[in-house]
């Protein structure tokens, strides 16, 4: 950790430069003799993905950075804010806490919280940035956290962990026993430190494979960000054996979409079909990624297009968590319908439909972007048919 990084002079040099083209300050000589070109672009770099992703970082005065790489695998602040949400108590210990996003998320509702990080560049960031945030509770510790919850007496009332989704070779892994460290081979043992267990996964984790292999689990949190998953979040309580909860939620500008389920309300439903009526709704990516492909169905009173394609439909307009459409027309996929698609510019979507989008856009000749959107799918007669939409803001 270079702390001439933080002189009047270099700050003043990276705030200047955020938008400039770093290959060229990569190229010349530094114009510090304590801070290389690369010590420089890596602030830059890391500094100017902050703005949207840590706003508070962005605008606290001596923030150091880690190069761009640590910045992409650290939670968001609008997530880290959520899951502070999610514990409450006298004690939390991350064991895998990397920047501190989560760690400095959690110590503004629990008294003391203990940042592990096995890296100890990055623990001294954080150490640093906690100082320059103000945040007096957070200790930190530079070692391997599964070895200092063994070496330490003393139990938590929340463990939190975030493995890491990438092996000793640096590709990345889908599956909990792959990640690092293994909660799966540790979780007993996890369970002697604490009741509760809070785990951060990636949104590639199949969430049947997650359930096989936790326990306890009472609770799955899916975040969506601008209808992006961005993690899982796993709420696993020592003492509790009933079916789990699924809540999902898609942070949209100002406002969240909401859906939670159990899992029986999904596997119990007999879902209703029909043809394209006067709405047509997509659900976003977190309830996508939840599975409940049935019960939103039945909880909005909204009749699906085909099992397969996610898709669903009404003759009244409801407010809906995802994306909903007035439907203009309806045609069938074939060359003498397509010619009735008479535009050069449209949003084309496929949902369990053989062509991709860049072929139909090849075969169309349609640009990407407009205010046209095209539902490349299938019906409940097994019939392709391309719906022709424009969208309704809310």
């Amino acid at each position: 950790m270079n702390l001439f990084i933080l002189s009047n002079e270099v700050q003043q040099f990276i705030n200047d430069n955020l938008a400039s083209d770093i290959h060229k300050i990569l190229l010349k000589k530094s114009p510090f003799a304590e801070v290389t070109s690369k010590e420089l672009v890596e602030q830059i770099e890391s500094k100017s993905k902050s703005k949207q992703k840590l706003p508070t970082w962005f605008e606290t005065k001596n923030i150091l950075y880690p190069n761009k790489l640590h910045l992409s695998q650290t939670s968001s602040e609008i997530s880290a804010h959520y899951k502070s949400n999610l514990v409450k108590g006298k004690t939390l210990i991350d064991i895998t806490a990397g920047l501190g996003i989560d760690s400095y998320a959690f110590s503004k509702n629990i008294n003391r919280v203990f940042h592990v990080e096995k890296n100890e560049e990055l623990s001294a960031i954080a150490q640093h940035n906690f100082i320059q945030l103000g945040a007096t509770n957070i200790e930190c510790i530079s070692t391997d956290g599964i070895s200092f919850l063994k070496n330490n007496p003393q139990s938590f009332d929340w463990i939190y962990l975030d493995p890491s989704r990438r092996d000793k070779n640096n590709k990345k892994v889908y599956y909990l026993s792959d990640c690092e460290p293994d909660v799966t081979e540790h979780l007993d043992f996890l369970f002697t430190k604490s009741n509760n267990i809070l785990i951060k996964t990636g949104p590639l984790l199949d969430l049947n494979n997650g359930l096989k292999q936790l326990r306890n689990v009472k609770k799955i949190h899916i975040i969506a960000i601008g209808n992006e998953v961005k993690e899982v979040l796993w709420l696993l309580d020592k003492n509790y054996s009933e079916e789990p909860q699924i809540k999902t939620i898609n942070f949209k500008n100002e406002s969240e979409q909401i859906f939670q389920f159990y899992l029986n309300q999904e596997r119990s439903v007999i879902s209703t079909y029909s043809r394209p009526l006067a709405f047509l709704y997509e659900p976003n990516a977190a309830i996508l990624k939840s599975g409940a492909f049935e019960y939103i169905g039945k909880h909005y009173n909204l009749n699906k297009l085909h099992s397969n394609s996610h898709l669903y439909t009404s003759g009244e307009l409801i407010s809906f968590p995802g994306r909903v459409f007035k439907i203009l027309n309806i045609l069938d996929y074939s060359k003498k319908s397509l010619k009735k698609i008479n535009t050069s510019k449209a949003n084309i979507t496929t949902r369990n439909f053989p062509d991709s989008v860049e072929k139909i856009r090849k075969k169309l000749q349609i640009k990407d972007g407009g205010n046209s959107y095209l539902f490349f799918t299938t019906d409940k007669d097994q019939k392709l048919i391309v719906i022709n939409c424009t969208k309704i803001f809310k």
